[in-house]
């Protein structure tokens, strides 16, 4: 293997890789391609050796992230749980779900919020849950899987307000929230909704993710019973880019059956996201992930070389949301999805205007995203013209397949995380 300039000093903020880093999976050999690599994201290159960490469990996690904003490297060689113990580690002794679904049943409490002691001591809980499971990852951070099943569980890692990171070749799954609040006028007839992501982005600029798998873990939510006459949600999404996030790069991840998979842009109102939120997605796939791969506001997203797949209709939604003043540009991108999925359904309007796009294949045939949407909508069509196109901001060279058919092959050979 080559490697340039760039990819060298990449490697060398790794001394303690050694040989791993040439393996035929490298885990540092590259910078990031798209809009991490404009904002010359480079994580915890630079690291004096003191502060390249060999974490085994939370103890050692605790101690590596007091290192603080100075350049850093923590190796992470297993899984680690972040919220051991579960629901009875967390719960406050005046709350029982029981005594909740009783007090504020719609049949006779209504449709007002929960208020009084047991949303109190449901409030307790949820706080006491946040502060042992919501691990705060600091600027020039470099944070990487080095053997297999590396990662976290149990938790979110929250990018909050920090710059310059790298989160590589982890396995990031079921961010349980324990105590969902009840909403009851969410949709007309209420919801339960949940806090935490795997992975959260928020205010964060210069971000890279990559070969990381994302997931519920072995408790997806549509296992989960009926309360207040809905269905529980204890999961939120699995990696949201919110609140000026800005710099992003996800590339060779995988997502894996979820709902609401990706939000990039949290609320319309949201003002301070205009000009920001410049993501790019590549060569990430998504499989029985139901909608929002991603749903964008505002962004300036760049969409390519990705593959979406389902193996029942009922798994799939939708996969671009194109949402306010959204400025997506979808390249090359892949959907394997079952007979009857049209290919209108692959992207919905969520009050965006216009979406570019080029290249793209449903089921191994060429299609027109926007010219299917627009044939099936036409009091809803969507123009070309976003405004912007990836290639006069950076290389796009490497986003463009020489051969289309094989890139799905390498996408799901390659996409996840992969420990050298």
């Amino acid at each position: 293997m080559t490697l340039n300039r760039r990819s060298l000093l990449v490697l060398a903020a790794l001394p303690a890789l050694g040989a791993c880093a040439t393996t035929a999976t490298p885990v540092t050999a590259d910078a990031p391609l798209g809009w991490a690599g404009v904002g010359k994201t480079t994580g915890g290159a630079g690291a004096r050796p003191e502060h390249v960490f060999d974490v085994r469990d939370r103890a050692g996690l605790d101690a590596a992230l007091r290192a603080g904003d100075a350049p850093k490297i923590i190796r992470v060689h297993t899984l680690i749980d972040l919220g051991p113990g579960g629901v009875e580690s967390f719960r406050d002794p005046a709350f029982t779900f029981d005594a909740f679904d009783r007090a504020y049943d719609p049949a006779t409490w209504g449709r007002a919020d929960p208020t009084g002691p047991l949303e109190e001591a449901r409030e307790r809980s949820a706080k006491r849950q946040a502060a042992a499971i919501v691990v705060r990852v600091p600027s020039n951070t470099t944070l990487i899987g080095v053997a297999p099943g590396a990662g976290f569980q149990h938790g979110t890692l929250l990018l909050g307000k920090v710059e310059n990171v790298i989160v590589r070749h982890l396995d990031l799954s079921d961010a349980y929230d324990h105590f969902p609040a009840w909403e009851p006028r969410d949709n007309g007839h209420g919801e339960w909704n949940s806090e935490y992501d795997p992975l959260s982005i928020t205010g964060a600029r210069r971000v890279w993710v990559d070969h990381c798998s994302l997931s519920d873990g072995n408790r997806p939510d549509h296992l989960e019973p009926v309360r207040l006459g809905r269905r529980v949600q204890h999961h939120d999404g699995l990696l949201d880019i919110t609140h000026g996030s800005d710099l992003i790069t996800i590339s060779w991840c995988r997502f894996s059956s979820h709902d609401k998979t990706m939000l990039i842009g949290g609320d319309e109102k949201h003002t301070e996201d205009i000009g920001k939120l410049r993501v790019t997605l590549h060569h990430n796939h998504f499989h029985g992930c139901k909608e929002r791969t991603p749903r964008v506001r505002y962004g300036r997203v760049h969409v390519a070389c990705n593959l979406f797949s389902a193996d029942r209709a009922d798994d799939f939604g939708y996969s671009l949301g194109v949402g306010y003043q959204s400025q997506i540009v979808s390249d090359f991108n892949h959907w394997q999805l079952p007979a009857g999925v049209a290919p209108d359904q692959l992207i919905r309007r969520l009050k965006g205007t216009a979406l570019s796009e080029q290249g793209n294949r449903l089921n191994g045939r060429p299609v027109d995203l926007k010219a299917a949407w627009n044939a099936s909508h036409p009091a809803e069509a969507l123009s070309g013209d976003v405004g912007w196109r990836p290639a006069e901001v950076y290389d796009t060279s490497g986003l463009q397949p020489a051969d289309p058919n094989r890139l799905v092959e390498q996408i799901r050979a390659g996409a996840g995380a992969r420990p050298a």
